[in-house]
């Protein structure tokens, strides 16, 4: 070989080598980089799936928002805005798994202050008591605690019973000039809350009435939600929130003459002030219908506003109503068909909204369905359900039709469709709830109680399932299934005042009882208690003075809650404590509303027990029997049937 073929076959080599170096070097940078390559490509996506949950959400499109937060969870769940979509979703939905994802968020980087918020938000609605505080604490802490820190401030403290704390937090609020008027309102409603029967407490709803009568002079969203609450105050036929709450009063309805009487009189009309210097119902009509971002709904209101003053042109105001809006969207036709049907006004609902229109949107359809079964065209329901007019949710579908079949006498039929539903609600808490709420309204008990049980064993934190367990446990009337219930939410929410109250003084019913004697010798062969919250078995006479001790505590942190005094009167009567007993009842005035058939029952015989007979008697009176417990029953028992 000459020297140039070589130097060309050397050359020739090297080239062959430098390649297959440059593409081992390749491969070896491949396989290290792809990896994070494609997870920063699934964080890109995911953050903008998130981006398209958190749009959703600030528009209320929940379905949507659903949709892309979980898009985003499934493509990087380790990705903090992944995680922020779901937690704020399920936040802002209600839905107490939200705190775990809280949790979850917390342990990749810092909460933001609307991160705090909603974690604050949800674990009141759950009850969640301790991580409230938390989030609560770490909003006010931090640089310039703003008024949505205190509103959450005040309402955690309304639900711990500490009302001082509540106003002061809501003073901060009102003395806010960076408040805006929706937080105002807020703050406004709070302080209602907050209002009892009490001289001294009813200074706050008169304070809290006279902001949100402020508030709804302006001309925003939230001074249109201002009026609406005070027109539906003023429909309610509350009295003046300056008014007494003594039952010595009159109803303001009986009170006031029809305004037509007093103009033929000559009179002035009556101005209906909700408070002394208040606004008038004709204000508020004309409010209503001024307002610039008046709808369907309130422009409804103001009509039966005008009704409310003179119930002589209802026919007239209907008929203006559905002329107003039946040729409107979706939307105005859903309010006028609401507002047709809670008149019971169906064959109007029907001849205003004809089908092609009421299968414009789902809502709308099933006002629909509900102005035809008010006018018991059961057989057309079926026919439109089972026809797919317009489709249902599985869930929704199965109760109408079950509904349908019962009322046409196909039992079979009804139970079937009964059971579809609880199969296609079956894993979905939400479903679950709704299922429930029908059939209970429905009196299908085992249906009810089946999707209560499997939406609390889904989600036990739900409070609407354990609501809705703890509804029907007290419509069986049995206080051995109302304080399983109960025992079971103390556990989930051991810090809840309210249930804390309930579980003891149902508890407190039983000790003694030949039902809890009952319970107690079951005990013996059971790994569950009945009767006590720990698992140590107490003596009655140890467990009556804890649960005395527990009365009195409530008692101290909200000292004008009558459930808390009927509790700790109950339990000093049990101990024998006649006269102390009494004296629970001393320095507070009740509103006749709160006086439940079971306050006035241990009021009685704590009356009767001081030797006041008469008294006693004439509490007995008021008390609808029916409505008690056989144990609280047993408390009036020779008061009753003295009385017959």
């Amino acid at each position: 070989m000459t020297a140039e073929e070589i130097r060309l076959k050397r050359s020739k080599r090297r080239r062959v080598i430098i390649i297959a170096i440059a593409i081992v070097v390749v491969l070896v940078t491949g396989f290290f980089t792809t990896r994070p390559a494609l997870n920063a490509v699934k964080a890109w996506q995911a953050r903008r799936h998130a981006a398209k949950a958190f749009a959703y959400i600030d528009n209320a499109n929940w379905l949507g928002a659903r949709k892309e937060a979980s898009a985003a969870y499934q493509l990087r769940p380790t990705e903090p805005q992944s995680v922020r979509a779901i937690a704020r979703f399920l936040s802002r939905t209600r839905q107490p798994d939200a705190l775990e994802f809280w949790q979850q968020l917390e342990k990749l980087t810092p909460l933001t202050r609307e991160d705090r918020q909603d974690e604050a938000a949800i674990a009141i609605v759950s009850g969640e008591t301790s991580r409230a505080e938390i989030a609560v604490q770490a909003l006010l802490e931090s640089k310039g605690a703003d008024p949505a820190g205190w509103l959450l401030a005040a309402q955690l403290a309304i639900q711990k019973g500490a009302a001082d704390d509540a106003m002061s937090a809501l003073g901060k609020v009102f003395n806010d000039t960076n408040a805006t008027e929706q937080q105002q309102l807020q703050a406004a409603l709070l302080e209602l809350a907050l209002a009892s029967g009490s001289e001294a407490i009813d200074a706050r709803a008169t304070d809290a009435w006279s902001r949100i009568e402020k508030i709804s002079r302006g001309k925003s969203a939230a001074a249109l939600d201002a009026l609406v609450l005070l027109a539906r105050r003023a429909l309610s036929g509350q009295k003046s929130a300056s008014g007494s709450a003594s039952s010595s009063e009159e109803p303001t309805a009986r009170r006031e003459e029809p305004t037509a009487r007093r103009e033929a009189s000559g009179q002035p009309p009556a101005r209906r002030g909700l408070h002394p210097g208040g606004m008038s119902v004709v204000d508020l009509q004309h409010a209503l219908e001024a307002h610039p971002l008046a709808k369907a709904l309130q422009k409804l209101i103001a009509l039966d506003l005008v009704e409310h003053v003179d119930t002589s042109r209802r026919d007239e105001l209907i008929a203006q109503g559905i002329a107003q809006l039946k040729n409107g969207d979706a939307n105005d036709l859903f309010a006028l068909a609401t507002w047709l049907n809670s008149k019971k006004e169906f064959e109007k609902t029907v001849e205003a909204i004809p089908l092609e229109k009421a299968l414009l949107g789902r809502e709308l359809f099933l006002q629909y369905l509900d102005a035809l079964g008010g006018l018991e065209r059961w057989g057309e329901i079926k026919q439109l359900l089972e026809g797919d007019r317009y489709p249902l949710d599985p869930v929704v579908q199965g109760m109408y039709l079950a509904r349908c079949s019962a009322q046409l006498g196909e039992k079979a039929a009804a139970e079937n469709n009964w059971q579809r539903a609880l199969e296609a609600a079956a894993g979905d808490p939400g479903k679950l709830i709704t299922l429930g709420d029908y059939a209970e309204k429905n009196g299908i008990v085992d249906v009810a109680q089946s999707a209560f049980d499997n939406a609390a064993i889904q989600s036990p934190k739900l409070r609407l399932a354990q609501q809705g367990r703890l509804r029907l446990a007290r419509r069986s009337g049995d206080a051995k299934k109302i304080h399983v219930v109960l025992a079971d939410m103390l556990k989930i929410w051991p810090n809840d005042d309210a249930v804390q109250n309930d579980e003891g003084y149902t508890r407190l019913l039983l000790l003694g009882s030949s039902s809890e004697r009952g319970a107690r010798s079951d005990q013996q062969g059971e790994s569950s208690e009945l009767l006590a919250p720990s698992s140590d078995l107490q003596t009655p006479s140890s467990e009556l003075q804890a649960l005395s001790a527990l009365a009195e505590k409530l008692v101290e942190r909200n000292p004008r809650s009558l459930p808390h005094r009927t509790f700790l009167a109950l339990a000093r009567l049990k101990q024998n404590r006649a006269a102390d007993a009494l004296s629970v009842y001393e320095n507070i005035t009740v509103a006749r509303g709160a006086l439940t058939p079971s306050a006035l029952a241990v009021h009685a015989a704590v009356l009767a027990a001081n030797g006041k007979t008469e008294e006693a008697k004439s509490e007995t009176e008021q008390i609808k029997i029916d409505n008690l417990l056989p144990e609280e029953r047993a408390l009036v028992e020779q008061l009753t049937k003295t009385n017959h």
